[in-house]
């Protein structure tokens, strides 16, 4: 659909920082890196309080598994009220969601609790996230798309760094012995009231966006979403099935390192402090493989690309309970997660391009809502069978299983046809449909 240049102005940027300059976008822009920051800051406080209530590897699979559930239920719904209904309104309504997640995370910790924040907190981030995408497809012209999604990119990746060291660096020592679980967690309501005062100013920013909308009401009413059969329509496409699982075990891959790096710590004798940091150094090696992408596929083919990091990023996570033999694992473990970061930063973007690249445009709608709604999925069955195996067999179990799950789909998009591949050199231009996807990482 072709849209008009009333949509966000009609003066071209006469420099690269004004491209970016639309109010509406900078508003939007403040919604998502809170968004991010606060469901990367908080998960892993969530696991330690978990550990403070009780919880076991098990009870933490359960409560990470959580933070999909409501999601995979509203993943489809939400996309097509989104579509129906408007963007600027579901900003608001996440927002809301987001704070009332975490001011129940002031009463009293409880495992049932721990697993309803957790539910809600993953729902509101999900209703963020459809909305600040589709805002951003709709409300840009296709020449400043691509450079949005670029922003909205790194934006994501930055939270996902300072983030849980922000976390790491308040709640300091949880065991003050090799072994031994904390009853309390440091400084945990100091955490959760700044990220409360963070999604507060992102309410209000996203209210704004409602209220003042600017540009945004100039845009054309969008095509009605397609019918019930698109879905086997987008499934049967070449390649698609086999990037959507990628994306699914990278997503999951990360989010149980986020999980269950704060237990390994706690076995371990490792600050959470260190664990923070340690989850920053994976985030940093994400974002610096993102930067050089787009040249890596045009080289290698995305195809290829997949391959190899997926690969790389299940030795290093095969690796890591292996480094607990060790006296001082703290070294080591900080090259592994720069390892784990570099092979797990090029899955999300890459897929995400990879699926738009395969799909025609009126399906594209349909083709992001089932790779949410695949993602959401993954969330939930991986964690409990993560905790499930950590529980039996040991805490390394969490580890070897998300590397196992990464080995199988490198060898799926193995099999995937060379002639469907849609990551060579002709499809880097800004203006291939491909392109407008290719540089958006982001935590879905």
């Amino acid at each position: 659909m072709t849209e008009p240049q009333t949509a966000v102005g009609t003066r071209p940027p006469r420099r690269r920082t004004s491209r970016l300059s639309s109010p509406w976008f900078l508003r939007l822009m403040v919604v998502t890196f809170v968004a991010q920051f606060i469901s990367s800051a908080i998960r892993p406080l969530i696991t330690y309080e978990s550990l403070a209530a009780g919880a076991g590897a098990m009870q933490v699979g359960f409560i990470t598994a959580a933070f999909a559930v409501l999601a995979l239920v509203a993943a489809i719904p939400l996309g097509k009220a989104v579509d129906r209904r408007g963007e600027t309104g579901f900003l608001v309504v996440g927002g809301i969601l987001v704070c009332a997640a975490l001011l129940s995370l002031l009463a009293p910790s409880s495992l049932l609790l721990l697993g309803v924040c957790s539910a809600f907190l993953g729902l509101g981030h999900l209703v963020l996230v459809i909305a600040s995408q589709t805002l951003i497809a709709k409300g840009s012209q296709p020449e400043r798309r691509e450079t949005r999604f670029a922003a909205l990119t790194t934006m994501n990746a930055v939270s996902q760094i300072v983030a849980p060291a922000m976390t790491g660096l308040m709640v300091g020592e949880v065991a003050s012995s090799h072994g031994e679980l904390a009853t309390h967690v440091p400084n945990s309501h100091l955490v959760v009231t700044i990220a409360v005062g963070m999604a507060l100013i992102a309410t209000l920013s996203a209210i704004s966006l409602k209220r003042w909308p600017g540009a945004l009401v100039r845009r054309t009413v969008p095509d009605a979403p397609p019918g019930r059969e698109s879905f086997a329509a987008v499934l049967r496409l070449p390649a698609v099935p086999a990037a959507m699982l990628a994306s699914l075990t990278v997503l999951t891959s990360i989010d149980l390192l986020g999980a269950y790096l704060p237990v390994y710590g706690q076995q371990h004798g490792i600050s959470a402090r260190t664990v923070g940091l340690l989850l920053a150094a994976e985030g940093v090696a994400a974002i610096v493989v993102r930067i050089w992408m787009l040249r890596l596929i045009a080289r290698f083919t995305r195809r290829r690309l997949l391959v190899g990091t997926m690969t790389l990023a299940a030795i290093s996570l095969a690796g890591v309970p292996l480094l607990g033999l060790l006296d001082r694992p703290e070294p080591a473990l900080f090259a592994v997660m720069v390892l784990a970061g570099l092979g797990l930063g090029i899955g999300q973007p890459a897929t995400m391009a990879w699926v738009a690249a395969q799909t025609p445009v009126n399906l594209r709608g349909t083709a992001v809502s089932i790779r949410l709604s695949g993602n959401r999925l993954g969330q939930i069955l991986v964690p409990i069978s993560a905790g499930t195996l950590a529980g039996g067999l040991g805490l390394a179990a969490a580890f070897w299983w998300p590397a196992v799950l990464l080995l199988i789909s490198t060898g799926l998009v193995l099999r995937t046809p060379r002639d469907s591949e849609a990551g060579r050199t002709k499809l880097v231009p800004a203006t291939s449909p491909a392109s407008e996807n290719e540089g958006c990482k982001l935590s879905d």
